[in-house]
């Protein structure tokens, strides 16, 4: 995978995550991790996998597939 697909995927989730109004702590806590890995992420400092997208999407409220719209 390529590290600019990497960036634009963090970049979504930020978008996301800005629109729904929660803050990088809030997502954390859906999610199960802490907010320096949702950090890592928006910025396309770590690469998820897939399963921890799946936890992104809940978290969020968003099916799946709205996390890669327009990637």
């Amino acid at each position: 995978m390529s590290r600019d697909i990497v960036v634009r995927f963090g970049r979504r989730i930020r978008q996301i995550r800005n629109t729904n109004k929660i803050n990088q702590v809030i997502l954390a806590e859906k999610v199960g991790t802490d907010q320096a890995t949702i950090s890592r992420v928006e910025n396309g400092k770590q690469e998820p996998c897939l399963r921890f997208i799946e936890l992104l999407a809940q978290g969020l409220k968003t099916p799946m597939a709205e996390l890669f719209k327009d990637l």
